[in-house]
């Protein structure tokens, strides 16, 4: 698929989101090993999905997890790339010898706090994943100077109503949709999905 930009998907939980991501082109397929999230999954689990897919990027994502689960983790599955959202040291960060993303809650930092962070992690990290863990009032001049400096894969104030907007607006990186779970196993409604795709994807 020609898309805008690339896209990745996080916290999947299913084969029908992982096959789906695999066959639609999307450049990264997430699960998370967070369990203090609603969406966690046994690692045992996500390699039965992870044998079954090809041409992505497989990444773990990690929250409050040590350097050394992170690291048995990435290893046991052979990943592409790590997410962690923690204060892992940049140091720490590059004895895991793996892509790095970092995951940041925009909510958290003011926009001096936030370019800070940014630069703190640049040297070891590919890409940082964005969000907004509740309301956010975007300073859309900074945040396209934050896009030209930085891979961002976006995740701020996003929905299938916006993303398109937000593209054209802010020219990320990536854009980033989260997983959901499946109707019954092995039934899924793919609608909303395939209706942002096409918000998404280059006309010629």
């Amino acid at each position: 698929m020609n898309y805008k930009c690339k896209v990745k998907i996080s916290e999947v939980t299913n084969l029908s989101d992982a096959r789906y991501a695999a066959a639609m082109g999307f450049n990264y397929i997430g699960f998370c090993f967070d369990n203090e999230k609603s969406n966690y999954i046994a690692p045992i689990k996500a390699k039965e999905m992870i044998d079954w897919l090809s041409g992505s990027n497989i990444v773990a994502e990690f929250g409050n997890q040590s350097i050394d689960e992170i690291k048995d983790i990435s290893e046991l599955l052979q990943v592409n790339a790590i997410e962690v959202e923690n204060r892992i040291l940049p140091d720490e960060l590059k004895q895991l010898s793996k892509a790095a993303i970092k995951k940041i809650d925009v909510c958290s930092f003011s926009d001096e706090e936030l370019l800070k962070e940014l630069e703190a992690y640049q040297s070891v990290c590919d890409a940082f994943h964005l969000y907004n863990s509740k309301s956010y009032n975007e300073n859309e001049n900074f945040l396209k100077e934050l896009c030209i400096k930085n891979n961002i894969i976006w995740n701020i104030n996003c929905s299938p109503d916006t993303i398109k907007i937000i593209i054209e607006k802010y020219n990320p990186f990536a854009v980033n949709i989260v997983g959901e779970d499946e109707e019954e196993v092995g039934l899924k409604d793919f609608e909303v999905l395939n209706n942002l795709l096409e918000e998404i994807t280059n006309s010629n």
